[in-house]
């Protein structure tokens, strides 16, 4: 038996919750992020995909998102299901705040509030930052909940063109990509 042989078959601490939920933000950061850097080149004519692409990132990225949660919390023990469940509830609290702006449009009989789904989506992750600054007294969550509210500043200053997409895409590296990969590799906040 190699030595490398010998440290992949070796027992391994199962991840804490801060590493669980740092995969998650990580994935919601890849997944997301990427859906919404189609939306921005689909819509600026960056790339020149159908439009009918638009009507598909988001289901894809979902998809790819509930996936990924199912995988995680099946190797993440204890703190895994934790953080899936709190991610699942994150995600259901998305997809319910797109479903109330569908049924406001459709009542409105104005489709342009659907792109008030990127400010709603960024303001959720300032609160949940917010709340766990709170909880845990923890500056840095403080910083990152402030760069998600100004991201949602940002997205109503370009409200209404593709920008608004480029700069959820930002925001979330910022909120979501870049803490998540710190928190993944077991680093603090």
């Amino acid at each position: 038996m190699s030595a490398v042989t010998f440290d992949l078959v070796a027992d391994r601490p199962a991840p804490t919750v801060s590493v669980c939920a740092g995969r998650v933000l990580l994935l919601a950061g890849l997944t997301f992020g990427a859906a919404n850097l189609i939306q921005w080149g689909v819509m600026s004519g960056a790339l020149s995909w159908h439009p009918a692409v638009l009507g598909l990132s988001w289901p894809v990225a979902v998809g790819a998102f509930l996936i990924g949660v199912f995988r995680l919390r099946r190797a993440g023990g204890e703190a895994g299901q934790r953080v899936a469940g709190w991610s699942r509830a994150a995600i259901l609290v998305h997809v319910g705040a797109a479903l109330a702006l569908v049924g406001l449009s459709a009542a409105a009989g104005d489709w342009e509030l659907m792109r008030w789904t990127s400010a709603v989506g960024l303001t959720l992750y300032g609160v949940a930052w917010a709340v766990a600054a709170a909880r845990t007294g923890t500056v840095n969550m403080v910083v990152v909940a402030g760069v998600a509210f100004a991201g949602v500043a940002a997205i109503a200053a370009r409200f209404g063109t593709a920008d608004q997409y480029l700069i959820y895409a930002c925001a979330l590296a910022l909120v979501a990509l870049l803490p998540g990969l710190w928190l993944a590799l077991g680093r603090r906040l």
